[in-house]
């Protein structure tokens, strides 16, 4: 999602999160023998789209002071409404002639005056220039089907598609900005190359270029920025005007399938970011944008700008029509309205608007073999629609035999409850965690004790219980600011990721991160209207980039990259120990004055694995508890990431078993054992 529509809500999302201040984490205590665990399981059984209860442990081991009175009610499943089939094609009669040829298009130089009423003049000038923007012309793509009978969805297999994982949990993510990541063969621009808002000739052969670059990281599923076309100044690719369509300045769909089949062939699997909420700017509003409210009727439109594709959905119907979100904190505008300045919202609790989106996610699982869709603004769709896309699109993937399909929600709510319903009614198997993400920000960057970490995770078993495994997690994405600001060192930055890739639940990375490419800022605050992330997170990774800064300069497909070995050497320990990525997590230390050590057990079949983060620019020695039938006294651990470093087990107590175990300076211990 385009982060900045969402900066006016942005603080008050912070402080219903529960956000710690500085102030607030600087009391409590290292975690005892009496430590909390975290579980879930993410397997072959969320493949049904009833999703049914989760297979292991149920029951959390929170101390009471940290248990909520009553836990928060898991409402069950509804029955999903019934398959619905794609629209028959209209009759030719009824079909919206064919576009004319771009220069032959009626636009107007600017809105018309009504679509101006009530506007401030910033508001008027960020309008005219969004209606520039949308009457850009839009060149045909050769081959692209115009409707929905031209993308047939086959009664049977096209081909041999290429199986789900059996446990998500077991995936490292890796997004990609595509515009901004790699290009290879025929690169096309558009704009100033050296401004972040336009277009910068990343494409999809770039992306294939680097598959072995991707998988030297470590990382395992490759999460696509959408590649449905938008219009030429919509780099980002979250405006799309031809749903059935590869855009041109990336490439083609003989492109994109090359790539998703290149990638399988590494191991590696393919997920795209999916824009099922609102397409691009495809028609204005004959009496203004501004929001109208649910009463009456649906806000006349005026004319198309004749780029909406499948032709199939150019007709009104299809859309809510109420206007732009001017309050996004407003259940009924966030869930009807056009993101501003013109994002137009589907009507996908309409029968033949929601059969629509389903045939075309459908027939782009059938055409491209895709492993999965990263369901943009999730929390802004149909409520009902969600539910029957979640059942429908696991039911078809199953059929190709992909009986895994992966679909996480963005959601970048502030509010752990606000995450239940994706996880249960919704049929999503993951979700993004923007409520622990907003809390640890100050722990993981040295800032604040790590009991802020502890408490964090208190929050989300609070909340969420086995559904945390389920959770995707990173430390930086495209709508926030980069990990690493200005001035930190870059072992903060490893520290972290470590944090990330051992933490429960699925590991996301972000393009650029392996290569140590830093924020310019020293602000560690949440990115807000006066103090944007992006443009300024989005480089280019290509070496002849223009929209560089010191970090991203020079050629960032650097292998002898300090972080980007340091990473590899991560993933290979997660994909070594299943403690790493099934485990229970169990906290077994935290400081409460200061930057300090965090650590935490993962315990997954009788096997433990102890991490020992020191987020403190000082060597630290701590003794802490270990479980004690998974590790009894005399059990010798050595460092997955330092075979020298050993450290055994004793009992001070006869039903206890501890480990001493020392840090260096801003260092990580992952100590295991010999059995994997």
């Amino acid at each position: 999602m385009i982060r900045r529509v969402f900066a006016a809500s942005l603080s008050l999302l912070i402080a219903l999160s529960g956000v710690p201040s500085y102030a607030q984490v600087t009391a409590g205590e290292a975690a005892t023998s009496a430590t909390p665990r975290i579980n879930g399981t993410l397997g072959t059984t969320l493949a049904s789209p009833t999703l049914s209860p989760l297979s292991g442990p149920s029951a959390l081991a929170l101390s009471p002071a940290l248990s909520p009175s009553v836990a928060p009610a898991l409402a069950p499943v509804p029955a999903l409404a019934s398959s619905v089939q794609p629209a028959a094609a209209k009759p030719a009669s009824s079909v919206r002639a064919a576009a004319p040829k771009p220069a032959a298009l009626n636009a107007s130089p600017r809105p018309s005056a009504a679509a101006e009423e009530g506007l401030s003049p910033h508001q008027v000038q960020v309008l005219r220039d969004a209606w520039t923007s949308a009457h850009k012309l839009v060149e045909d793509v050769p081959g692209a089907p115009d409707n929905l009978s031209d993308a047939p969805i086959a009664s049977e297999p096209k081909r041999e598609y290429n199986p789900s994982p059996s446990d998500w949990r077991d995936e490292i993510l890796h997004f990609m900005l595509l515009d901004r990541f790699a290009r290879a063969g025929k690169v096309r621009t558009h704009g100033d190359v050296k401004q972040g808002g336009s277009r910068h000739g990343g494409n999809l052969r770039g992306v294939t270029s680097q598959l072995d670059y991707l998988k030297g990281s470590g990382v395992t599923t490759l999460l696509l920025s959408p590649v449905n076309q938008n219009q030429a100044d919509s780099y980002h690719g979250y405006a799309p005007v031809h749903l059935l369509a590869i855009d041109p300045h990336l490439g083609t769909m003989a492109d994109f399938k090359e790539l998703v089949d290149e990638a399988h062939k590494r191991g590696l699997k393919v997920v795209l970011d999916w824009v099922l909420n609102h397409s691009g700017p495809v028609f204005e509003y004959t009496e203004g944008s501004q929001w109208r409210g649910l009463e009456g009727q649906p806000k006349e439109i005026g004319e198309w700008t004749e780029t909406l594709k499948p032709n199939d959905l150019k007709d009104p119907k299809h859309f809510t029509r109420r206007g732009v979100i001017d309050n996004w904190n407003d259940r009924a505008q966030a869930t009807n309205g056009d993101f501003p300045p013109n994002y137009r919202h589907y009507a996908s609790d309409k029968t033949e608007t929601a059969a629509a989106l389903l045939h075309i996610a459908k027939w782009w699982i059938q055409e491209t073999d895709i492993d999965g869709f990263r369901v943009d603004a999730v929390r802004h769709i149909a409520p009902g629609f969600v539910p029957m896309f979640s059942k429908e699109i696991k039911a078809y993937a199953a059929s190709l035999g992909k009986k895994n399909f992966f679909l996480v929600g963005e959601n970048s709510t502030g509010i752990d409850a606000d995450l239940i319903p994706h996880l249960t009614t919704d049929g999503m198997d993951s979700a993004f965690s923007y409520p622990a993400y907003r809390r640890e920000t100050y722990a993981l960057h040295g800032q604040a004790p790590t009991r802020a970490l502890e408490d964090s995770m208190h929050r989300t078993n609070q909340f969420l219980g086995p559904l945390a495994g389920r959770l995707l997690r990173f430390i930086d994405n495209h709508d926030v600011y980069r990990f690493l600001r200005l001035g930190e060192p870059e072992a903060q930055l490893k520290v972290a990721l470590a944090y990330l890739l051992f933490s429960i639940g699925i590991p996301m990375t972000y393009y650029g991160t392996e290569q140590g490419f830093r924020q310019d800022t020293d602000r560690l605050d949440p990115e807000g209207p006066d103090h944007p992330a992006d443009p300024r997170n989005r480089e280019d990774q290509f070496a002849d980039g223009q929209f560089k800064s010191d970090s991203s300069a020079g050629d960032k497909f650097d292998r002898n990259n300090t972080i980007y070995k340091f990473m590899k050497q991560l993933a290979d320990a997660r994909t070594a120990y299943a403690a790493l990525r099934r485990g229970e997590q169990w906290m077994r230390w935290s400081d409460s004055n200061g930057a300090g050590i965090f650590a935490f057990s993962r315990i997954y079949k009788g096997q433990e694995v102890v991490v020992v983060l020191n987020f403190s620019k000082d060597a630290r020695q701590e003794e802490m508890w270990v479980d004690s039938q998974a590790s009894p006294a005399g059990t010798v651990f050595h460092d997955a990431l330092d075979k020298s470093y050993t450290a055994t087990t004793h009992a001070p107590v006869e039903s206890g078993s501890k480990i001493t175990v020392s840090v260096p300076p801003l260092s990580v211990r992952v100590l295991v054992r010999d059995a994997k």
